[in-house]
């Protein structure tokens, strides 16, 4: 194993609680005037709203100071730019109820609030709901409650409900006049759900459901001229959970609704069996229609194996679609400008470094120029996503983050210079220069069906003479990608500062990037035979400790293994079968038994015989089926309130393997949901799992053997 240079830096420790001490943002929205960006950050569990611009001050403008599990999301404008709402709420557990870990004795339902940009904070919640939007004219604010559409006065009086309607409303937009309110309602529960494209118009007070039919409906997008509506549908029948879903014999559509006249008709359905069948994989979001500024709706697709942007006239029918996005990379976070004249996305296309098909970049283009083609905006060792145009078009501004500072919004010059909005964000403790770089790696998975790309995290004053313990980390999803830094999402966001702290202790940290993931194309993504289908994504697990044993840099009998969900399944798995090849291993809210899962109904399917040999294959997939050879160290971390994967698949493991005399610790968190909403819980659970992986794998021997030298 090749160290590079910055490995054999010297560094001094730093806490689990310095390292996550950075604040995280999300929910950048630009202002519908002028050139100000809003924004959330999460300061140790503390969710506030910030705002500011080229010519202005970041000014926070809520002051939330309790690590209480409610976050702050749905950020809307005002049509002046005077005030923002937003929804603070927290997760639904598996009952749908609100959760609440922090034991609040009040009630956690969604609120909505209302923020003025240049006065003092809101002291209260105006009403109780989420997903605001404002009328064209301000005056008032729609919403949703308990599923319905509501409406009320902009100053949080006069609520009431707006649309009468069986089912629960969601995706609100409004059209340009302001005269017409669309919206997704959904019908039904797990498979029997189906969803219809509402209409209410305003002035009449009617409801419709244009062209409903047995398929689903989602993504409305009024034209910039409001004389046409267009929407995606998919079909009703989808492949079974674990199926390589590649191509449909009943593909997708768009959907085009002439409002003067009521007529709906499909404008481009993908050829069936073919790639781009199934509706694209958006990683960081649903799929999206875009309206450019010649008439043209821009749509996601993975015709030629990516996830890419294409263009259709509907005037031009006969002409098909285009590609706007070439290239063998996936296209993420894609926006268009107010006036439709510009495109702008992130991306991991690969022009100038190699690495960056583990990075993300940001992509600009013209659009009504059917000769423009995709500019480079930013480069470079650091990672830009979600990208977002000021109200005029002429302000760039991102989520970024490098592989020491965590995700936060900055401006974008044309030349891809970066300037961060709030620079002094992190506090003065947190240890931006001790952290590890991390370098790309290669290698095969165990069947050579794939070369698999991973993070290398190598601890201070590496000496290449010594052997160290080494920690494996397997992400969850399994649509998921870890990045040469700081993810774009929080709960990564987590385990790669977790990662970071592992390294700073004496270990060597690799995080793979096995099959299932995203970011390596259609064909990577769609793997057959995985989960409760097979488990052939163990052979990555396979090829990861292979690259590891193979190494000098590595002692083969301090081995461990951790990840969260689909990685706390895959970290199971690899305890289970291997224990010779693993020797201790932590598993936060993994899948034991596939079985056990609530959602079993979605790859059971087919005759009583034939769903008797799926559930056998299940089984088999499943870590609790080489229960019997699991010998390794386990430390399993759950909350009770998880509406992802099932609290019993913990002590139901738990208890199996106590019965087989195989040691067990546990830390089980009241009221908590899959994605941990206090931040002291993160730092809890990572405190723990620190400790155990240092008395079970001992890197102090690893540290030792580096001093004789």
């Amino acid at each position: 194993m090749v160290c590079l240079p910055f490995a054999v830096l010297a560094q001094q420790p730093f806490t689990l609680q310095q390292v996550l001490s950075a604040p995280y943002a999300t929910e950048l929205t630009p202002a519908p005037v002028g050139e100000r960006f809003a924004w959330v950050e999460d300061a140790e569990g503390r969710h506030n709203l910030w705002v500011a611009g080229p010519q202005t001050p970041a000014r926070e403008l809520t002051k939330f100071t309790q690590d209480d599990g409610l976050d702050i999301d749905g950020v809307a404008w005002s049509p002046d730019g005077k005030s923002v709402a937003f929804t603070l709420a927290t997760t639904d557990g598996p009952d749908e109820r609100p959760s609440n870990p922090a034991h609040l004795q009040r009630s956690v339902a969604p609120t909505i609030w209302i923020e003025p940009v240049d006065g003092p904070p809101a002291t209260a919640a105006v009403t109780q709901g989420e997903a605001p939007l404002f009328s064209r004219d301000g005056r008032m604010v729609f919403f949703v409650r308990d599923g319905s559409v509501w409406s009320m006065a902009a100053d949080g009086q006069q609520a009431a409900q707006l649309v009468v309607d069986r089912g629960r409303a969601s995706q609100l937009r409004l059209s340009p006049d302001g005269s017409l309110l669309a919206f997704i309602s959904a019908r039904g529960h797990g498979r029997a759900e189906h969803s219809y494209l509402g209409l209410f118009d305003l002035r009449g007070h009617t409801l419709s459901f244009p062209a409903a039919s047995a398929d689903n409906d989602s993504a409305p997008a009024f034209s910039l001229d409001g004389k046409r509506l267009a929407w995606l549908r998919e079909p009703f029948t989808t492949a079974p959970e674990f199926a390589a879903e590649r191509v449909s014999a009943t593909p997708w559509s768009i959907e085009l609704l002439d409002l003067s006249t009521g007529k709906a008709s499909a404008i481009y359905t993908p050829e069936a069996n073919q790639p781009g069948s199934v509706m694209a994989h958006m990683s960081t979001g649903r799929a999206r229609l875009f309206w450019a500024i010649d008439g043209e709706i821009v749509f996601p697709s993975e015709a030629n194996g990516w996830v890419h942007l294409y263009a259709i006239d509907p005037a031009q029918l006969d002409q098909g679609a285009r590609m706007l996005t070439p290239g063998a990379a996936e296209v993420e976070d894609p926006t268009v400008s107010r006036d439709g004249a510009t495109l702008v996305y992130a991306s991991n296309r690969v022009v100038r470094d190699p690495l960056d098909a583990d990075r993300r970049h940001l992509w600009r283009m013209d659009l009504g120029n059917a000769e423009a083609v995709p500019m480079p905006v930013t480069h470079g060792a650091g990672i830009e996503t979600h990208p977002v145009l000021s109200s005029d078009g002429l302000v760039l501004a991102a989520l970024v983050s490098s592989a020491r500072v965590p995700m936060h919004p900055a401006l974008i010059a044309a030349g891809g210079e970066i300037e961060a909005l709030r620079p002094d964000a992190a506090p003065a403790s947190y240890p931006a220069a001790k952290l590890a770089v991390p370098t790309q790696v290669l290698f095969p998975s165990a069947d050579n069906k794939f070369i698999l790309h991973g993070q290398m995290f190598f601890p201070p004053r590496f000496d290449s003479h010594a052997r160290y313990a080494a920690i494996l980390f397997f992400h969850g999803g399994p649509h998921r990608q870890m990045l040469l830094g700081y993810p774009g999402m929080d709960y990564y966001s987590n385990a790669y500062a977790m990662n970071e702290y592992l390294a700073s202790q004496g270990f060597l940290v690799l995080s793979v990037n096995y099959r299932c993931g995203i970011g390596y194309g259609l064909d990577f993504r769609e793997c057959e035979n995985s989960g409760a289908a097979g488990a052939m994504e163990y052979n990555d697990v396979l090829g990861a400790v292979n690259y590891l044993r193979a190494s000098s840099d590595v002692d083969a009998s301090r081995i461990g293994i951790w990840g969260g969900s689909y990685g706390g399944y895959l970290t199971a798995l690899a305890l289970a079968r291997n224990s010779d090849l693993f020797a201790a291993g932590v598993d936060y809210h993994g899948v034991h038994e596939w079985m056990l899962e609530d959602n079993r109904a979605d790859w059971l399917r087919g005759t009583l015989a034939e769903q008797e040999k799926i559930a056998a294959v299940a089984h088999a997939s499943s870590p609790m089926a080489d229960v019997d050879k699991w010998r390794s160290p386990v430390l399993l971390i759950h909350g009770d309130d998880d509406p992802e994967v099932a609290y019993a698949q913990t002590p139901t493991l738990a208890d199996a393997l106590r019965a087989r005399k195989v040691p067990v610790e546990e830390l089980i968190l009241p009221g908590e949901v899959h994605d941990f909403l206090l931040h002291k819980d993160w730092l809890a659970s990572y405190e723990r799992a620190a400790a155990f992986f240092e008395r079970t794998l001992h890197p102090e021997v690893s540290a030792a053997q580096a001093g004789a030298q």
